[in-house]
């Protein structure tokens, strides 16, 4: 898989990410309907000095996203995590895995707490915050998971860094899948 986090000014791939959703997941992502527009304000709104975001790339394309937020001002940190995996890429493992590298960054940030809401019916979300340690109440027809991350350790710092590594060393040398059978086709 190729994760990586997301930069400031990579808004419009967050962005194109989240449009390409269809109306159940945008429903299900922010928890009622969500429009074109909204989704732009969203993007254009976003606070990257408190949000993290780590995405799951086909190639170039943005097929999965974690969105880490930092809630509040308290110590010791707490965050709301939300998760979006486009529709041809759920069921292949992307969603648990985007949430455990969201889980050692929160960790890494000295984050004690990570909350995630989500609606009644979004069973895919609340077995897969399950799956991940998440406790997991049901109210006024909602389901929130709660985390309690560990504090930092040496093999947290290093796993996260291990991330952004290999996702620097795919973008330096891999060739992309279409390209691949391009040439291919010219060998044989």
């Amino acid at each position: 898989m190729a994760i990586r986090k997301l930069r400031q000014g990579e808004q419009d791939t967050l962005r194109d990410h989240l449009l390409r959703l269809g109306p159940e997941d945008r429903q299900m992502r922010f928890m009622g309907s969500a429009s074109d527009s909204l989704i732009q304000s969203y993007c254009g709104r976003i606070d990257w000095l408190r949000t993290t975001i780590l995405g799951y790339f086909t190639d170039a394309d943005l097929r999965g996203v974690a969105e880490l937020v930092q809630a509040g001002n308290r110590w010791p940190k707490a965050a709301e995590l939300a998760l979006t995996v486009e529709r041809p890429f759920q069921n292949r493992g992307i969603g648990t895995t985007l949430l455990q590298k969201a889980l050692v960054v929160a960790r890494n940030r000295f984050t004690s707490t990570v909350y995630m809401t989500c609606l009644l019916e979004n069973k895919k979300m609340q077995r897969i915050a399950h799956n991940c340690g998440a406790s997991l109440v049901i109210h006024e027809g909602e389901s929130e998971g709660t985390i309690w991350p560990p504090w930092p350790s040496y093999l947290s710092l290093v796993e996260e860094a291990a991330t952004e590594g290999q996702a620097l060393f795919r973008a330096a040398f891999e060739v992309p899948s279409s390209r691949t059978s391009i040439v291919l086709d010219k060998i044989v």
